[in-house]
């Protein structure tokens, strides 16, 4: 199985930014994680959308679960 680094190098310099809306119980949901964890709100969104963007690359599809 091949190995993928997702992350970028920490000095690569940020070339472009999205903006996503949210409504309150998500942030409060997403703030609530970086008070007990530490780990950034910004952090959290990409680690979601690279769980699901491999998802779509290793099965053609996603789901999602409620």
């Amino acid at each position: 199985m091949e190995e993928i680094n997702g992350y970028k190098d920490q000095k690569e310099k940020k070339v472009q930014i999205q903006y996503c809306r949210m409504d309150a119980s998500m942030i409060a949901k997403l703030k609530e994680i970086r008070r007990k964890t530490g780990i950034s709100t910004s952090e959290i969104i990409r680690e979601g959308v690279r769980r699901l963007l491999v998802d779509i690359e290793s099965t053609g599809s996603f789901s999602l679960k409620i």
